[in-house]
């Protein structure tokens, strides 16, 4: 694959950890798979790296025609986790300007830190060298980069800035790459550096744009709300309350996710008798633990459906009948799955964190618990739930898809993106 660059056209280099190369390996990033189709459509051509893709791997979704992939084959980093920091820790004396620069702009201290900065720094510079030395056998110039993470991918962002100066960068912000305290060290490295090199950072939610301004004050024209959106779901708000309950969920299994508490609490109802259906879409390391919780279930049942394509599940949710959404997690951005539900008019019970709460309003379209909520807390939630009369439940699910129509549609998140990147319909061809 060989691009020639024409300096009239708009070029895209899209930075993401597996997309298009996505089988499951990081969930978050199947929203580019819809995403990818209007944003392209801005640019006249766009390169899709999956950075930690193996090399050699194909595709796992459809691109439009202009969207070339590369596997960037940088995905090894636990193995060689120490290595990686000992190099970065050298960075100071040993890196380049440019990341020399990166360093200078913070001061820290304690050896738990220093250790994930230099892990982090030594990451992000393999990941530079390698698609560096891609876009230059390939030719191909980008005018636009957009990181998916505020994270390492920021990192290479940051720095190709300087190698294409002509480059608008921006980074979205999630949720491990945005809260300090979801890392073992509660620090992230070089948020200064990189909210002054990019053109733009994108949290996904309104808690995130206020986190990130009140820690690195400053930079406030820079930081925007970018909320995800979903593309075209089926509106079953008007669909009834069945019987037995019909609960789903959708996430990783793992520890931030709680669904080993999910699973307690499907436990204690069918302890008192309520009848519940749960499907639970997702995979990870916690299963055995979540399935172990639902053994002596009498009335109720559980289903664990595993790691499916993001397409597929929505296909679930388009030709099944689900009455209510749980989502428990202890940390969150603001939950794509939790929109996804919204959209097809499904009332959610989640727990009040990150940007959770600018979706799902107490009382209104589901109900908020306390992140440290315990599995009574949520047995007692869903409980109240299954005793609302079929007005309100009715209210509920239209409010549910009421709030998805006016916030969360894909083709107003894809606009945003696209203003942020400084491009507008029909612009190709016209830096």
């Amino acid at each position: 694959m060989t691009i020639v660059a024409d300096t009239n056209k708009n070029y895209l280099l899209l930075l993401a950890r597996r997309f298009p190369f996505n089988h499951g390996e990081v969930a978050a990033e199947s929203y580019l798979e819809s995403e990818i189709g209007l944003l392209s459509t801005y640019f006249d051509e766009v390169l899709a790296v999956g950075t930690e893709a193996p090399l050699g791997d194909k595709p796992t979704c459809a691109l439009p025609d202009n969207v070339k992939p590369l596997a960037l084959g940088c995905g090894d980093y636990f193995k060689d986790k120490l290595k990686l920091a000992a190099r970065g820790i050298a960075f100071p004396l040993s890196g380049g300007k440019i990341i020399r620069e990166a360093y200078a702009s913070e001061t820290i201290r304690g050896i738990g830190k220093c250790a994930f900065r230099g892990y982090f720094a030594a990451r992000g510079k393999t990941k530079a060298d390698v698609l560096g030395e891609k876009l230059r056998c390939l030719g191909y110039k980008p005018t636009h980069i957009y990181s998916f993470w505020f994270y390492d991918t920021a990192l290479v962002a940051a720095w190709l800035t300087d190698s294409y100066p002509c480059a608008r960068a921006v980074a979205r912000a999630h949720g491990y790459d945005l809260y300090a305290n979801r890392t073992h060290v509660h620090y992230l490295p070089f948020r200064r550096y990189l909210l002054s090199k990019l053109s733009r950072v994108l949290p996904c939610s309104k808690d995130g744009e206020n986190y990130i301004n009140s820690n690195w004050p400053g930079y406030e024209s820079k930081v925007a709300t970018s909320y995800l959106g979903t593309r075209e779901l089926p509106d079953k708000s008007d669909e009834p309350t069945v019987s037995p309950l019909r609960i789903v969920s959708c996430s990783r299994i793992v520890d931030v996710k709680r669904v080993p508490l999910l699973a307690k609490a499907i436990s204690l109802l069918d302890g008192i008798g309520l009848r519940v259906e749960w499907i639970h879409y997702g995979d990870g390391p916690q299963l055995e633990e979540a399935k172990c919780a639902c053994k002596a279930l009498k009335y109720s049942t559980a289903y664990f459906a595993g790691s499916l394509p993001n397409n597929e599940i929505l296909e679930e949710y388009a030709t099944k009948h689900f009455d209510l959404f749980v989502n428990v997690s202890t940390s969150e951005g603001l939950p794509l799955s939790i929109m996804e539900a919204c959209g097809c008019g499904i009332p959610v019970i989640a727990t009040d964190v990150g940007g959770t709460h600018e979706i799902v309003a107490d009382g209104v379209n589901g109900f908020l618990l306390p992140g440290d909520c315990t599995p009574d807390d949520v047995a007692a939630a869903i409980r109240h739930f299954a005793l609302l009369g079929a007005d309100k439940v009715a209210c509920m699910r239209h409010a549910a898809r009421t709030v998805w129509e006016n916030r969360f549609r894909l083709d107003a998140s894809v606009e945003g993106l696209a203003q942020a990147l400084g491009v507008s319909a029909g612009c190709k061809g016209h830096i």
